[in-house]
């Protein structure tokens, strides 16, 4: 069976018997490194586990955080649809 270079959250909890979100605190803390992949999924190369998990991890970065992307405004400045050969609505 051929070892994974990354490892997820999850993986680490269950090697450690710890659960996810210590691990994430960890993760956040600096004390395990991982790559940030979005808002919410990292990463934590196997190479670097294996060398927290035995102690010699001289210091870990924290997962950079970054600012959120901007999310799209789903109709914004769009006028309401018209029905095809419908008169607009007027307001009294």
């Amino acid at each position: 069976m051929q070892k994974k270079p990354f490892l997820t959250p999850a993986d680490i909890a269950l090697e450690l018997d710890i659960s996810t979100s210590t691990v994430l605190r960890k993760i956040h803390a600096g004390e395990i490194p991982a790559i940030v992949v979005s808002d919410r999924i990292y990463r934590i190369p196997a190479a670097s586990f294996e060398l927290y998990k035995a102690g010699r991890l001289k210091s870990a970065q924290p997962a950079p955080l970054g600012q959120p992307r901007p999310r799209p405004r789903i109709g914004e400045g769009e006028g309401k649809p018209v029905a095809a050969g419908a008169a607009p609505l007027r307001r009294a």
